[in-house]
């Protein structure tokens, strides 16, 4: 049972197999990037109801994409707390729904990954499960507890899953010029040697 559990979770959680300063690293460097990017964004109307676009996802899929669902959840998390301050009324659950989108695309995507399915298409199947995940999440909180209206809401939803496939599509061609899991295990093969 160890030397099963032991691959289950080299296979779910790669990140597990780095070394805790590079992986530390490449979190707070993807989430203070998440955090900077936010005030890159830009003001759009869709419905008659004007929001801020922007692309703090782009680094948080480079972690669950490009290290693994942990590291996606943490950068999620870590790396949306400026939004939760640009937004009236202040929104908390933002790094919920952050760390909710890392997490699951993170596993997702290696379990695509594992079925041998090409990496663009793993990457938005995988954005889009946890989008569908994240939506009763968004939908909940937003409406019950920050008593924001459900047409305000359903126009949240469309531009996320819209910032959401964007992100993916920028994204992929940075996780094609780098491996960070890999040389993260490169580095630890070389010193266990």
């Amino acid at each position: 049972m160890g030397n099963m559990e032991k691959n289950l979770r080299e296979v779910l959680f790669p990140e597990l197999m780095m070394r805790k300063t590079h992986l530390i690293a490449l979190i707070a460097t993807l989430s203070a990037i998440s955090n900077a990017i936010m005030f890159l964004s830009f003001p759009v109307t869709l419905l008659g109801i004007t929001s801020k676009i922007h692309f703090i996802q782009i680094p948080i899929l480079t972690a669950a994409f490009g290290i693994g669902p942990l590291a996606g959840l943490m950068v999620g998390i870590i790396g949306a707390i400026s939004m939760v301050f640009s937004v009236i009324p202040l929104n908390p659950f933002i790094v919920l729904y952050n760390g909710l989108l890392g997490f699951f695309a993170g596993i997702m995507y290696l379990i695509l990954r594992r079925m041998r399915i090409h990496k663009l298409l793993a990457q938005i199947s995988a954005v889009s499960v946890a989008f569908l995940i994240q939506i009763p999440f968004i939908w909940t909180l937003n409406t019950l507890v920050i008593g924001i209206p459900g047409a305000v809401v359903q126009v949240i939803l469309i531009k996320l899953l819209l910032e959401n496939l964007v992100s993916t599509l920028i994204n992929h061609p940075i996780l094609y010029r780098i491996n960070l899991v890999n040389a993260g295990r490169k580095k630890r093969l070389i010193k266990s040697k």
